[in-house]
């Protein structure tokens, strides 16, 4: 599966993400909001880049993090290009949210100041949660090459390891906790929405379809959010005490290494499913964004309108 899916779902991602920097980096879509949106987009490409060097180094086999210095930098950015992604999107709710519940406080929070300053604040914060493993990896000299790993005083105990629980407790973090919010506030935006949109067909006789849009944009960001980091938060909480390593299992327990096997197959589709978080925003926004799909028109066809001009 990783040799495969990972591949493609990288070239997706990358060329999806790249297309929609360009588009919320327009004029037009420089909004508050179109912040978030290019910081996730950046973002999503820098993480997408240090997944590849990943899969070089586990499944191809190019050991491209056994040396020093990449060794224990690398997991730190890794980790926080992960997790900022889903506290991006809990930024932008929120933002969300005080627009539309709370009108009157908009100018004074949902500025493009304060979505740089939250911005600013949200990755300092995922690299202070990601910085010991800066501790945690070291390279190992004691064998005939160099090795990058976990140190052995961290991971003593396994699963009751500081590691494994430093670990656990910045996943369910990042993976649950912060999901969970970023879905009671968009439920309380669509909730909000459709009683503005009575109101405004009981005494205006307007249109809802702007606001049957934005509750479709909030509810595919908001579910799929949840439908991607949910299952690879509970994967997580159960790896280090459900599965063994290989060469724990005896080898005459056939039940036990055909399980292990089956786990670790689960494990593997887990964790492709949720790298798809980190790529098929551009199609959320390409269904979903109005505005968005406009903006992409007027990108592809400007070249053309150059030339029939001249």
């Amino acid at each position: 599966i990783d040799k495969y899916v990972t591949p493609v779902l990288c070239a997706v991602g990358v060329t999806g993400n790249t297309v929609s920097l360009a588009v919320w980096l327009q004029r037009r879509m420089r909004q508050s909001s179109g912040y978030y949106m290019v910081t996730l987009a950046l973002n999503d490409l820098i993480f997408l880049a240090l997944l590849v060097v990943f899969e070089l180094h586990v499944v191809w086999g190019v050991r491209t993090l056994n040396h020093p210095v990449i060794c224990e930098l690398y997991p730190v950015v890794y980790l926080a290009t992960q997790f900022l992604s889903t506290f991006l999107v809990l930024g932008f709710t929120v933002e969300r949210y005080i627009s539309v519940c709370h009108p009157f406080k908009r100018d004074k929070y949902c500025t493009v100041r304060k979505a740089k300053l939250a911005i600013a604040s949200m990755t300092l914060f995922v690299f202070l949660l990601t910085a010991p493993y800066g501790y945690f990896f070291t390279i190992d000299d004691t064998g005939a090459d160099l090795e990058c790993q976990v140190r052995e005083s961290i991971r003593e105990g396994q699963f009751e390891s500081i590691y494994n629980r430093y670990t656990l407790s910045v996943d369910m973090l990042s993976f649950l906790v912060v999901p969970v919010i970023v879905l009671t506030f968009n439920i309380l935006v669509i909730i909000e929405l459709r009683r503005l949109s009575r109101l405004e067909q009981a005494q205006l006789h307007g249109s809802p379809q702007r606001t049957a849009a934005n509750t479709a944009m909030l509810l595919t960001v908001s579910f799929y959010l949840i439908l991607t980091t949910l299952p690879v938060s509970i994967t997580y909480a159960f790896q280090g005490s459900a599965a063994l390593e290989p060469e724990e299992i005896p080898t005459a327990d056939s039940q036990a290494l055909q399980l292990h096997r089956t786990y670790d197959f689960v494990l593997k589709i887990v964790k492709e499913y949720g790298i798809t978080h980190y790529v098929f925003n551009f199609f959320i926004y390409l269904i979903t964004g109005r505005m968005f799909r406009q903006e992409l028109k007027r990108i592809f066809l400007q070249p053309f309108r150059k030339l029939s001009s001249s």
